[in-house]
């Protein structure tokens, strides 16, 4: 099995529910910022068909590369689209990995990839895969197989799909659905052992709040800022939320911020996290449902409260215990309904807590900058 994150498949439950249009759609809007490769994946009828143009028969799959933009092949209409190159791989159904790997070796990673074939999930394992469900009712035996696979059953019907072409983002080499909540990040504290705001440490050459502003921005379409004194944040733009109480922490921050979202469910984040996994974030947001909370859990079994999703359902439950005095994240976990997420062996989400952290992560960005640079010169 191939692993690509860097691969979009878009599946179907049957013929003509938009697939093609779909995956013409993502390539359209990615085609704007970057080159994308189109691929149409299909299985040959029947293992040992002959084909008369083979001769003896055909071979266990065959990869052609569309050259003709016209609209009377699937692969015609990608390049259309906007695609810099794209393939047709056919293959009998039991070739069909070894077709991919092969197709696949010679795209390097990272590509942006967007790939329409039910059979191909056989052969690949893609950052993100969608089978779009036709309104009929009628399903193919793949749709079946392969379902419980898929990352979202989506549903299509008159050019419409939920979720939208829009909704499927290319972030750091890797594809993901765009989480429908809202992002806070929590400002403010006192910063004690760190003697001044966090918040406008210097991080890639802007205060690393603004940084980890524009990191979110590519998944969220609201953000907001919860806490802070009136005035600090104004360059960013954004919606500040000041704590209904000041000093009351961080559970007063989250209680405050989300009575303003406009989303049920929203992340938090404190502005001490520069350096984040922004497909972890989209995997906690795949476990929310059904849940008032969904938390990472690092390998020593701590909890990660502040770079975690909440819904609008724990509003009560903290304002209940502030109302008590108290102001732990932590006294607030057993009223709730939670999932926890382990984070990857070796993962961790770091805060900058102190000077040596601060020093460490710029070290490590100093470290990178010259990797680049010596890359650059290569090149």
């Amino acid at each position: 099995m191939v692993r690509r994150k860097d691969m979009l498949l878009i599946g179907a439950s049957a013929r003509k529910t938009g697939k093609t249009a779909y995956t013409c759609r993502v390539i359209g809007l990615q085609s704007q910022s970057r080159s994308v490769i189109g691929l149409k994946i299909t299985p040959w009828p029947e293992a040992g068909h002959k084909d008369p143009a083979e001769g003896s028969g055909r071979p266990p799959f065959r990869i052609i590369e569309e050259t003709d933009s016209s609209p009377s092949t699937d692969t015609g209409r990608m390049l259309a689209a906007g695609a810099s190159r794209a393939f047709r791989l056919s293959a009998d159904r039991d070739h069909i990995a070894a077709g991919i790997a092969r197709l696949l070796r010679n795209i390097p990673e990272p590509a942006c990839i967007v790939a329409e074939g039910n059979s191909a999930r056989r052969g690949v394992e893609p950052g993100l895969f969608i089978l779009l469900r036709n309104p009929s009712g009628e399903e193919k035996d793949s749709f079946r197989e392969l379902s419980p696979l898929a990352d979202r059953l989506a549903t299509a019907g008159g050019g419409d799909w939920d979720p939208a072409p829009e909704e499927c983002l290319f972030v750091d080499g890797e594809w993901m659905l765009k989480p429908r909540a809202s992002a806070v990040i929590l400002a403010g504290g006192d910063s004690r052992r760190m003697g001044r705001d966090k918040s406008f440490l210097p991080i890639a050459g802007k205060p690393m709040i603004a940084h980890i502003v524009d990191r979110l921005k590519s998944l969220f379409d609201e953000i907001v800022i919860g806490g802070g004194r009136p005035g600090d944040y104004d360059f960013l733009g954004l919606e500040i939320v000041p704590d209904k109480i000041a000093g009351q922490g961080p559970l007063m921050g989250i209680a405050s911020a989300l009575e303003r979202t406009k989303y049920e469910l929203n992340f938090v984040i404190a502005c001490d996290i520069p350096d984040f996994d922004l497909g972890l974030i989209v995997r906690l947001a795949a476990k929310a449902e059904g849940v008032d909370a969904v938390l990472p859990v690092n390998a020593r079994g701590e909890l990660e409260t502040v770079f975690a999703f909440y819904r609008k359902s724990v509003i009560e439950p903290a304002r209940s215990i502030l109302a008590s005095g108290g102001r732990s994240i932590l006294d607030l976990l057993p009223r709730l309904r939670t999932r926890t997420v382990l984070l990857p062996e070796g993962a961790e989400i770091r805060n900058i807590n102190s000077v040596e952290d601060y020093e460490r992560l710029k070290g490590r960005e100093e470290g990178l900058r010259r990797v680049a640079t010596r890359g650059n010169r290569k090149a």
